[in-house]
């Protein structure tokens, strides 16, 4: 189980680091072309098509998983919070159990998607620059899977009386 643990973290950081990096390059992008666009009549090529499609598309779905690995996800406590300590659990189960169907489903669909984006080379036209797309489909099924992984993991952490741990930073915590 230390195994599986370490591997979702590995994952999941690395979902972290990709939005990290897709914020920080989000926001290079867009200052070069406020400041060419300005300074130089100069804006930068396609930058509209490549922030919506590529930079916030990879951050949305990226960390979804990220987000579960903090428990950090919306969740409105107001009716669980009145019910006895011993369901709550059993709540957060059902929970975890509707987020693996849920995101599940996603993940197939998105993957066909993908697919048919990818088969059909789509691309958007933006000035004078042709940018292709498809890739970013990919980002949808990718980040939903490992959404579901990180669910079917604390669903189990649940079931078994484990605690759920995943993204954490301390090395000596899988060396078991």
């Amino acid at each position: 189980m230390k195994r599986i643990e370490w591997i979702l973290t590995k994952l999941v950081s690395l979902a972290g680091l990709t939005g990290l990096a897709c914020v920080v390059l989000m926001m290079v992008h867009i200052v070069c072309d406020v400041l060419g666009r300005f300074l130089f009549n100069m804006p930068v090529e396609g930058t509209i098509t490549v922030v919506s499609n590529y930079y916030m598309v990879i951050l949305a779905f990226g960390s979804l998983a990220v987000s579960e690995a903090r428990d950090a996800n919306i969740s409105v406590e107001v009716v669980s919070d009145l019910l006895p300590k011993g369901m709550q659990p059993s709540l957060a189960g059902l929970a975890s159990l509707i987020a693996v169907v849920a995101f599940g489903l996603l993940t197939v669909r998105g993957w066909g998607e993908a697919v048919d984006k990818f088969e059909s080379g789509a691309a958007l036209q933006q000035g004078i620059v042709t940018i292709p797309i498809w890739p970013s489909y990919f980002a949808v099924p990718l980040g939903c899977g490992l959404m579901v992984l990180a669910s079917a993991w604390k669903l189990i952490c649940l079931i078994v009386g484990r605690p759920f741990v995943i993204a954490q930073h301390d090395p000596e915590a899988f060396n078991e």
